[in-house]
């Protein structure tokens, strides 16, 4: 098409359109630029949308201001004046514009393209001795390239942005890193000596008065909550509070029941029952908090505040306080066939107690990170609750062996790991109370909140990993009623065996990246930290140039293969099944084909992989020049028998099925492949030829001699022989022959003469789906048969062509 054309055509757009549309009488929306004047609607492209509406001015101006905010904190130049929760908060912002940042420029960065295709179709700018380009278009043009000009300023000041988000982020880590370390190994006055205690009481009016002032609040919201007609609003969310943890207790029973009726015997039961009860406690104990803390800040002022601070950390914990207790009951059952670890009954009588132990330190915890974060008590006052803790915590660790200890008896013979494990805690738990005793309270402190909160988070992780593993094996192989199920549905068995085994590993590689998720997140069990180090472990850090490395990314890159392998296979029995039976192609056409499609579609998964890595053409280039060393000095045969195999598969020379004599032997092409074919000979055995061989070398293919299916047989008659009787015994036997394809007539003639004997060639079809060497022998011996029959002399024997 011409240019003046496309011009036309873009000046009809532009003008003639709206006017018609829109009415010459209204304006379009006008398109202001930084700095400069407004433009008229009518000379404004109304199809594309303006960016200053996705990304406006405020929105930039906005985000800088947020930066220049966290970095006038002045958390670089003093980072022992900030506390961990504020750090945590910077931190989160910092994340936020980071987020904030890709999202604008994914948004605005299409519209350059757009603007630069109108700028295409607009053309070059004329030459200086050329003639000048209409006003409309030259109006035009400039409009376009203020816009795409526009778009570029937003894009590097988004960008901009992004980058100093990021290493505002990676220096608040380092820093957090760096407070934590000097909090954790601060020495306070040891509580043996008197400094302790001066201290302690000095602050004491101070501290007593801030926990006054904490009851005073409590008391003011218990009294709003209990006057006039607000008491039953607030007798009605405790009783709800109640039902809710009657409820639970109540499930118990049903719960078995259900198990029973509808789970097969064996440990999926106790397994299924255990995580349902577990999961109904976790849901009550955290729901019955939240009504009586809602009926009692409902329209309350009271209810702000420290003590809304308290309540939110307190209800972190309930939900713990629920789990523990439950899974407690279930794994020290009295009736020892719905625990799902095998134990002795006098072991879970010793062990009942120190559930419920575990779940009021877990109350006690959220407090304890009130009094720590923002009660406003002293140092020495924080810490003395700490150290109580700690000393009131650490003896599980110490009495929980002592008690497996006692109930197993004095001759019972441990496994060297439970030695050591039973020791490991005893000494933790010594080492803590030293600690407490010698002023490192933070220490020890923080070593008995992580292990407290990574025996809980590996107890419900450890329970769903059984439980999923224990479904694979129980409820969905084949041999299972849901695995039956699924075989009515045509899924076959192997696969469905094989997912059985798969995606139960799959599920505990996930459970085991949460563990370390939530070992890395802190001693606070923060669900938002958790969740940011998720989202960390799974996104990771990208590099400038675009690339990086992340488990999204590997478990996309083992993904993509499995999808792919099924893919393929899908497609390839669609070919073979559905489309080359309505084709003329042979065998050996369908082969190449198909081996083709296979070979392309994997480099397509292959470049997906690299792409999903951020792999690019330029990150690769040492690649490639190292792969160029490496075919020039030793890996130059393997390259030429892959590019032999595309070439048999493309040109066909020799394809699947022929008939070839390579090498002085002779068999049937088997197989092809990119790197070597598959013979298999008359001996049943197979010999695998280099494809360079087929390039390079002499090949004999019988096949292509003649079509596929026919075979000749050959006679030699005396001169006093009745050639036109033998020549009409061959025809009918032939004919009659059940290895001969009826459908196709057989021919006989006579090809030569030669040494006083006249040779009569005989050619026919074999059946479809017969060897062509089995249909041969059968009519050879037909033939045999039929001559001596009519007395036919037969003087030489010939073999086939």
């Amino acid at each position: 098409m011409p240019r003046s054309l496309l011009r036309a055509c873009l000046v009809f757009c532009l003008f003639l359109l709206p006017a018609l549309t829109l009415g010459t009488h209204h304006g379009l929306a006008a398109t202001t630029q930084p700095g400069t004047a407004a433009q008229t609607g009518a000379n404004a492209p109304f199809f594309i949308t303006d960016v200053t509406e996705s990304v406006s001015d405020k929105t930039l101006n906005d985000m800088g201001s947020a930066l220049r905010d966290i970095y006038s904190s002045n958390l670089l130049s003093n980072p022992g004046s900030q506390s961990a929760d504020n750090l945590t908060k910077l931190l989160q912002r910092a994340s936020a514009l980071v987020t904030q940042s890709d999202a604008l420029i994914a948004r605005i960065k299409p519209y350059q393209a757009v603007y630069q295709n109108f700028l295409d179709i607009l053309g070059p700018l004329p030459a200086k001795d050329a003639v000048p380009e209409a006003p409309a278009i030259a109006e035009q043009r400039a409009l376009l390239t203020r816009q795409q000009q526009d778009i570029s300023a937003r894009i590097t000041r988004l960008k901009l942005y992004q980058v100093e988000a990021q290493q505002l982020v990676s220096e608040l880590r380092q820093h957090g890193s760096a407070i934590k370390q000097a909090t954790l190994w601060q020495r306070f006055p040891a509580p043996l000596g008197m400094n302790f205690w001066s201290g302690l009481a000095a602050s004491f009016p101070q501290d007593s008065a801030r926990m006054h002032t904490l009851a005073r609040q409590a008391v003011a919201l218990a009294s709003v909550a209990l006057t006039g007609k607000r008491v039953f609003i607030t007798l009605g969310g405790f009783v709800v509070a109640c039902i809710m943890l009657a409820l639970w207790f109540a499930s118990h029973r049903p719960v078995r029941r259900l198990a029973l009726r509808f789970l097969p015997d064996g440990p999926i039961r106790p397994i299924a029952a255990t995580t349902l009860r577990v999961s109904i406690a976790t849901l009550a104990c955290a729901l019955s908090f939240q009504a009586v803390w809602a009926v009692l800040s409902f329209d309350n002022p009271a209810a702000e505040g420290d003590l809304a601070v308290l309540a939110d950390m307190v209800s972190t914990q309930f939900p713990l306080c629920g789990f523990v207790i439950e899974l407690g009951l279930c794994l020290l059952s009295s009736r020892s066939e719905w625990r799902i670890i095998p134990m002795e009954d006098e072991t879970a009588r010793r062990l009942r107690l120190f559930p419920t132990w575990l779940a009021f330190a877990m109350i006690a915890r959220g407090c304890l990170r009130y009094m720590d974060t923002h009660s406003g008590l002293s140092l020495l006052c924080v810490q003395f609750f700490d150290g109580l803790y700690t000393l009131a915590v650490s003896p599980l660790l110490f009495a929980i062996p002592r008690q497996l200890h006692l109930a197993s008896g004095e001759d019972s013979n441990y496994p060297p790991l439970a030695l050591f494990l039973r020791n490991t805690a005893m000494g933790v738990a010594i080492a803590c109370w030293v600690a407490v005793l010698s002023g490192y309270i933070p220490l020890a402190y923080s070593v008995i909140s992580w292990l407290a909160i990574m025996s809980i988070s590996l107890s419900g992780l450890v329970l769903f990993s059984l439980l999923t593993s224990t479904m694979g094996h129980a409820l969905f192989p084949a041999r299972a009623p849901l695995g039956r199920k699924l075989l009515a549905l045509g899924l076959p068995a192997r696969l469905i065996n094989q997912a059985c085994v798969v995606i139960p590993g799959l599920v505990n590689i996930l459970l085991l990246v949460v563990a370390c998720a939530v070992a890395t997140s802190g001693v606070n069990f923060d669900p938002t930290q958790i969740l940011a180090q998720l989202h960390f472990f799974f996104h990771g850090q990208n590099d400038s140039d675009g690339s990086g490395f992340s488990l999204d990314a590997v478990l996309l890159c083992i993904g993509i293969p499995i999808v792919g392998y099924y893919a393929i296979k899908v497609i390839k029995a669609w070919f073979s099944e559905k489309f080359f039976p309505t084709t003329r192609l042979d065998t050996g056409a369908q082969a190449s084909v198909l081996g083709i499609l296979g070979y392309t579609a994997w480099i397509l998964i292959g470049l997906g992989m690299l792409s999903v890595l951020g792999v690019t053409v330029q990150s690769m280039t040492w690649v490639v020049s190292a792969l160029s060393v490496g075919i020039g000095f030793g890996l130059q045969s393997i390259v030429q028998n892959f590019v032999s195999g595309i070439i048999l598969l493309a040109e066909r020379p020799v394809s699947v099925g022929d008939v070839v004599t390579i090498a002085g032997i002779t068999g049937k092409v088997e197989r092809i492949s990119v790197r070597s074919t598959d013979i298999k000979l008359d001996d049943k055995s197979t010999m695998i030829v280099p494809n360079s061989q087929f390039i390079t070398s002499a090949v004999k293919n019988a096949t292509l001699a003649q079509k596929p299916g026919v075979f000749t047989v050959e006679f030699a008659l005396p001169f006093a022989s009745d050639i036109h009787k033998a020549m009409a015994v061959m025809t009918s036997t032939l004919d009659t022959c059940d290895a001969v394809n009826a459908n196709v007539t057989p021919t006989v003639s006579m090809t030569a003469v030669s040494d006083g004997s006249a040779i009569l060639t005989g050619t026919a079809t074999a059946c479809e789906g017969l060897d062509i060497k089995i249909a041969r022998n059968a009519a050879l011996f037909a033939l045999w048969q039929a001559f001596q029959d009519n007395n036919i002399t037969i003087t030489v024997k010939q073999t086939i062509s």
